[in-house]
């Protein structure tokens, strides 16, 4: 239960930085919803940029490799999770 309310909370945070990105409403986006598809405009290259502008939004570096592998809202929710769950925890 509280994994899921985290993993609403970073999805609405993600919708949030993308619709700053892309300086649109986004807020149709769902977890299941393709960035080509749903969102006006998402090229490759756009794609690299928006991937860019979340490494700065939430302080995590990004695997080059990963960017083709992230299609829907929630590869991406789950990637930035996974890398956030890795990170070294303060003490």
């Amino acid at each position: 239960m509280q994994d899921e309310k985290q993993d609403q909370e970073l999805f609405e945070k993600i919708v949030h930085h993308i619709g700053e990105f892309v300086e649109t409403d986004v807020s149709h986006l769902t977890p299941e919803s393709h960035f080509s598809t749903s969102i006006e405009g998402m090229s490759s290259l756009k794609m690299v940029e928006l991937l860019l502008y979340m490494e700065d939004c939430f302080g995590l570096e990004f695997d080059d490799s990963v960017v083709g592998t992230l299609e829907r809202m929630q590869d991406l929710v789950d990637y930035i999770r996974d890398l956030q769950n890795a990170r070294p925890q303060p003490a």
